[in-house]
C-alpha cells in the first residue's frame, strides 16, 4: 500500500490519544520508542549521567527558544555542528551500540536462537570449579540476545559438544587457544580462542589482567554473560551489564549463570515470551513524557502553524522642523496584522508599535507618506508584518507665523 496513502487517508482517520489526532499520536509513539532505546541502552552502560548532561542542554536550548532569548539560542545554533561532533566522540560507543540493537532488530526471536540445555550448564559450572581450584586461566562466553559477532576477533570453529574435559583441554596451557575465550551456542562449544574487545573502563581494573578485560569488554557493548577464571588468584568473575563482580563463594557461580539463562538460553524455560508493559516501566514513562513534551515544544509551539494578529497603532511625526506644524492627519492610526508563532506574540508589547513618519525632509503643503516595514517600530525579528491598512498616510504641513510663534515664545 504506498506510504501517501496511508499518510493522508488512514492516519488521520478521527480517534486519538489525549485529544491529539492519530497522525500525532503514531509521531509522538515512534520518539518514545526510539528514546527508550537510547534509555535503555545508556542505563546497561552505565553512562546515563552523560546522557543527563546532553538532556539539560537541550532543555536550555528548547527554554532559549520559547523565552525568545536571542544571544543564547544563537549561540546555540552556532555551534550545534560543534555540539553533534562533540555528542558523536564522547557517546561512540554507546552509539554503535544502539545502531548494532536496532539492525539485529527482529533477530533476537527465542525460537531462533539455540537454547542451552541444562546439562550443558551443569558442565560448563563444573569445569569452572575445577579451572579455579587449579588456577587456570579461563573465559567463557555466552552470547545474549544481541550478536557478538561484529564485536569479536579470530577464534578456531569447533562445534563440540559441551563437557568438562573439553573445556580443560581447551584452556590448558599447551593449547593453542587458551588465552582465548570459549563461545558457547546451545549445547555446543561454537569457537575457542576468540579474541574480545578490552574494556573501556580500564581504571577499575587494575589489579586484573587482560583475560578479564577482555570479559567485561564484551560486557559494556553486548548483553552477554562472561565468565573469567584468574590464573594468578584462582578466583572466578562474573561480567555482565558492563560490571565485573568477582564471587566470593562458590555457589553463587550456578546462581547467577542460572539467572541469566532462565532469563534468556535456558531450555527448561520454554515458555513463549511476551513483550509486558511494566518491564522498565520507569524507562517507557520517561521516554513517553519526553517525547509528548517534544512534539508539543516543536510541533506546537518553535514548529506549529503560522497565526496573525491584528493591531491599531498610531501613527507619529519625527524630526519636524521648527517654525511647522502637522495638520489634517488622515488616518491617526494604522492597521497592522503581523504574522508569527504563538508563543512569538507572548513577548509583544503592543502599546509600543507605531508607525514612524519622517518629515525632517518635508516641504510646506500637502503630504503622502508611504508605510513601509521599515516605517513600522517595535515589531519583534520574530514576527513579520503581513499587511498594513492603510497603505498611505496623508497629512499637511503648514509654516507657523512669524508672528504667533513669536507671540507662542
Amino acid at each position: 500500500m504506498p506510504s501517501w496513502f496511508l499518510a493522508n487517508a488512514i492516519f488521520p482517520i478521527t480517534f486519538s490519544l489525549w485529544g491529539i489526532e492519530a497522525r500525532s499520536t503514531l509521531d509522538i509513539l515512534v520518539v518514545a520508542v526510539l528514546l527508550y532505546a537510547v534509555i535503555f541502552l545508556f542505563k546497561k552502560a552505565h553512562s546515563l549521567f552523560l546522557f543527563n548532561g546532553v538532556g539539560i542542554l537541550v532543555l536550555i536550548y528548547i527554554a532559549a527558544r520559547y523565552f525568545d532569548l536571542y544571544l543564547t539560542s544563537f549561540l546555540f545554533s552556532f555551534f550545534f555542528g560543534f555540539f553533534v561532533i562533540i555528542f558523536v566522540v564522547v557517546f561512540q560507543r554507546e552509539l554503535r551500540r544502539l545502531f548494532e540493537w536496532l539492525s539485529a532488530w527482529g533477530h533476537f526471536s527465542y525460537s531462533r536462537r539455540e537454547l542451552v540445555p541444562e546439562a550443558a550448564a551443569n558442565q560448563v559450572i563444573q569445569a569452572v570449579e575445577q579451572l579455579a581450584k587449579t588456577k587456570t586461566g579461563a573465559l567463557i562466553v555466552f552470547p545474549g540476545k544481541e550478536p557478538i559477532d561484529v564485536l569479536t576477533e579470530g577464534g578456531i570453529l569447533l562445534g563440540g559438544r559441551v563437557s568438562v574435559p573439553l573445556l580443560l583441554s581447551i584452556f590448558d596451557a599447551s593449547s593453542p587457544g587458551h588465552d582465548g575465550a570459549v563461545i558457547i551456542q546451545g549445547d555446543r562449544v561454537r569457537a575457542f580462542g576468540v579474541y574480545l574487545p578490552l574494556a573501556l573502563k580500564a581504571e577499575k581494573l587494575k589489579s586484573f589482567g587482560t583475560r578479564h578485560r577482555a570479559a567485561l569488554g564484551l560486557a559494556e557493548r553486548a548483553d552477554a554473560f562472561v565468565i573469567a577464571v584468574s590464573e594468578e588468584r584462582g578466583t572466578v568473575s562474573i561480567a555482565e551489564d558492563g560490571v565485573l563482580t568477582t564471587l566470593k563463594k562458590p555457589e553463587e557461580l550456578s546462581i547467577r549463570m542460572h539467572e541469566f539463562l532462565r532469563a534468556n538460553l535456558l531450555e527448561t524455560d520454554l515458555r513463549k515470551k511476551y513483550w509486558h508493559p511494566f518491564v522498565n516501566l520507569r524507562e517507557k514513562i520517561i521516554a513517553l513524557l519526553l517525547a509528548s513534551f517534544l512534539w508539543y515544544v516543536f510541533a506546537v509551539q518553535l514548529g506549529g502553524g503560522t497565526i496573525t494578529r491584528n493591531f491599531d497603532v498610531p501613527v507619529e511625526f519625527r524630526a519636524l522642523p521648527a517654525g511647522y506644524v502637522i495638520q489634517d492627519v488622515n488616518p491617526i492610526e494604522a492597521n497592522l496584522s503581523l504574522s508569527g508563532k504563538t508563543q512569538d506574540f507572548n513577548f509583544l508589547n503592543a502599546e509600543r508599535l507605531k508607525v514612524v513618519v519622517n518629515v525632517s525632509e518635508a516641504k510646506e503643503g500637502k503630504q503622502r507618506f508611504t508605510v513601509t516595514n521599515e516605517s513600522i517600530v517595535n515589531v519583534p525579528a520574530a514576527l513579520s508584518v503581513a499587511k498594513t491598512s492603510p497603505k498611505t498616510i496623508q497629512f499637511n504641513i503648514k509654516k507657523i507665523p512669524q508672528e504667533k510663534a513669536k507671540a507662542g515664545n
